[in-house]
């Protein structure tokens, strides 16, 4: 999950066309460091918002240029720049070796870095690299306290795994007297659902008011109580806007900007709005008072399209100068693809990295116009080609399942309904390996218009929230017995629900959980009816999948008394 305030993260447009990868900033007495945290236990199914404290560059490691570790090193009295950041993680093996873990197993699911002289520095899967333009930097003390908010997503059974956070960087070191060739950038961390430490919102595939096969947050969000989408309307955040405050009588230069987006995700849009000479007093009241100016598109990699995490994002290439006067105001969107599937706890992130300074390269958006567009047409670069511990390995594998559609009933649903407990849904619960026994697979049978309560016995109230395991009841489509990964299975079943996240988070996981251990499905029916041309049918089987454990599978039958099977 999340983004850089001063350039960047997540997804693009189709990996066809080959995007330009820009290239790090240079300078005299730069050195690459590496940094990371200490070992990060992953508890089994572990989904955790964290906080603590850490240093600009902990365990460093001097990789190239003409200084050494003492930079960092307690006492130290350094200040510089950082002008490039780049983040990953890595497993720490039983061996002592150091392996990137493949997104299904593993994940970084975001980490934010926040550094004392203000800013943030963001990561989630797709882990853009923040590269700032030459000439300007992060003003960084080498031994001040960072803030570190990360969840790190353990999507196996298996307890004990160890990772660090890892991120590596370019130093250039402040001079007596101070160096002229770099200044600070400045920067707004624009967001577009309000959530605090988990800003998400749901995309779903009935919020498609238009049949565009498209869902724009928060731009398509309904006002009217009647419409689906209208249950999002107050997870819009204010921050999506930012408005140049007028202090700056000269304004300011827009210098970086990239964003953040989960799969399914397309594009965030950044765009302006200056009050112009009609009537009205509000920026943007009418349509020739508002101006695009940048796209960062998801370029994803993925074969199968917008589903997993095999992306990656584009942001604002080297030329892109934009200029802004007080008052104006900046506002961005996201756009997900809800034609194929629906879309929980998504997100829409864009970084700005901006400066007072003036720039004679800048260009005025409604002065300018054709210039702007220009850039605007010219499109995003890339800071990474394609990760390999992204690519989605094991989705959509035969494992020779059968489908439960065809298997026998296994009897009606018990009234406690289905339990989950160490990972395993019962009665109709499945695990997608190959060789899982058959008989454990039947489903069990409510009646139509009947409703099923799952309750996740993984996660009790009261309990730590380190020991607990949260669980999602999502449907997806039928037969659903197919490999494992981030981009299988999908939440694509012929009726849309999904339980969230069921266990008992408190702070930083308050809105991440439900509060909750149990679900009840909405009511359910035959699709197909219960008699078609005299002949009795089976019923209707739905499926289901958990969003964060994607091997744990299930089924359940709406069977009339008439039906057979």
């Amino acid at each position: 999950m999340l983004v850089a305030v001063l350039a960047v993260l997540v997804l693009a447009a189709p990996a066809g066309a080959k995007l330009p990868v820009l290239k790090p900033s240079s300078y005299p007495g730069m050195t690459t460091f590496n940094c990371r945290t200490d070992a990060i236990t992953l508890q089994p199914g572990q989904n955790l918002n964290r906080y603590e404290l850490t240093k600009a560059c902990p365990h460093a490691e001097a990789v190239s240029g003409p200084l050494d570790e003492s930079v960092f090193a307690a006492g130290s009295d350094a200040q510089g720049f950082l002008t490039r950041f780049k983040p990953s993680m890595v497993e720490i093996k039983p061996s002592g070796k150091l392996v990137t873990p493949a997104v299904w197993d593993l994940h970084l699911h975001h980490v934010v870095w926040l550094p004392p002289s203000g800013g943030v520095l963001a990561a989630g899967e797709e882990k853009t690299i923040a590269m700032l333009p030459q000439g300007y930097g992060i003003g960084m003390d080498a031994t001040a306290n960072w803030g570190l908010v990360h969840m790190l997503h353990n999507l196996t059974a298996q307890p004990g795994r160890q990772v660090y956070l890892t991120w590596q960087i370019d130093w250039v070191p402040q001079t007596e007297p101070e160096r002229t060739d770099i200044s600070r950038i400045r920067g707004e961390f624009m967001d577009v659902a309000n959530g605090g430490a988990y800003p998400v919102f749901d995309a779903e595939r009935d919020f498609d008011a238009d049949g565009d096969g498209k869902f724009v947050f928060p731009d398509d969000v309904s006002t009217n109580p009647a419409d689906p989408s209208n249950e999002e309307l107050g997870k819009i955040s204010p921050n999506r806007s930012w408005t140049v405050p007028s202090s700056y009588t000269d304004g300011v230069t827009l210098l970086t900007a990239g964003g953040h987006l989960h799969p399914g995700g397309l594009h965030v849009d950044l765009q302006v709005a200056r009050d112009g000479p009609d009537p009205g007093s509000t920026d943007g009241d009418d349509p020739a008072e508002v101006k695009r100016l940048f796209r960062s598109d998801a370029h994803y990699y993925e074969p199968a399209g917008a589903v997993s995490w095999d992306v990656a994002m584009t942001v604002a290439p080297r030329d892109w100068r934009i200029h802004l006067e007080p008052g104006d105001t900046v506002s961005i969107n996201a756009t997900y693809n809800v034609r194929r599937a629906s879309w929980y706890e998504s997100m829409g992130i864009l970084s700005l990295g901006w400066t007072p300074n003036a720039d004679p390269n800048a260009r005025d958006p409604f002065e300018d116009a054709a210039a702007v567009r220009a850039m605007y047409d010219e499109g995003g670069a890339l800071t990474h080609r394609r990760l390999p511990e992204n690519v989605d390995t094991h989705a959509r594998e035969a494992l020779k399942l059968p489908d439960p559609r065809k298997l026998i009933a296994g009897g009606r649903a018990p009234a406690a309904g289905v339990g989950v407990n160490s990972f395993f849904a019962a009665p109709g619960g499945f695990s997608a390996v190959r060789g899982f026994p058959t008989d454990v697979m039947r489903p069990p049978v409510i009646r139509p218009g009947g409703t099923l309560t799952f309750t996740n016995r993984d996660a009790l109230f009261g309990q730590p929230q380190d020991q607990q395991v949260w669980h999602t009841i999502t449907a997806c489509r039928a037969p659903c017995n197919k490999g494992s990964g981030i981009g299988y299975p999908l939440a694509n079943g012929p009726v849309d629900f999904d339980s969230g996240q069921l266990g008992f988070g408190t702070g930083l996981n308050s809105n991440v959980t439900t509060g909750a251990d149990s679900y009840t499905t909405p009511p359910l029916g035959n699709l197909r009816g219960a008699r078609r041309g005299g002949k009795i049918k089976r019923g209707t089987t739905y499926t289901y999948f958990c969003r964060l454990h994607p091997f744990m599978r299930g089924s359940f039958r709406v069977r009339s008394p008439l039906d057979r099977g």
